[in-house]
């Protein structure tokens, strides 16, 4: 499938928004679900400060959520472009665009949502 054959496709653009804000909202339950799961296996004091400062510790509490969510959509990409089911393939595939993008600013979405 070429540039040209894919701008042709039918769009669903309430499917995108509804898929790009249920999404959004599911990653950003996961990384407060991360949280309070950290806090409550390893608390407040000390030992929390170092165990939160590990690499591999701050790449899960910080990429796990992009990852399953992520990883669930591309998955859907995938098995649609084999389908042929060429408008829910579109459709996930900006979804996936969209939440990528929303990510790299949820520090900022985050401030004004918490």
């Amino acid at each position: 499938m070429n540039m040209s054959d894919f701008l042709k496709i039918k769009t669903d653009f309430i499917g995108i928004g509804i898929r790009s804000v249920l999404f959004f909202g599911i990653l950003l339950l996961l990384i407060l679900i991360e949280i309070f799961a950290f806090w409550g296996i390893y608390g407040e004091g000390a030992t929390a400060s170092r165990i939160s400062e590990l690499w591999y510790v701050d790449l899960i509490l910080n990429y796990l959520s992009i990852m399953l969510v992520g990883g669930f959509l591309v998955y859907r990409i995938l098995k649609e472009y084999r389908k042929q089911e060429y408008v829910n393939f579109k459709t996930n595939l900006i979804t996936f665009l969209i939440l990528i993008s929303l990510f790299s600013i949820r520090s900022k979405l985050e401030g004004l949502i918490f």
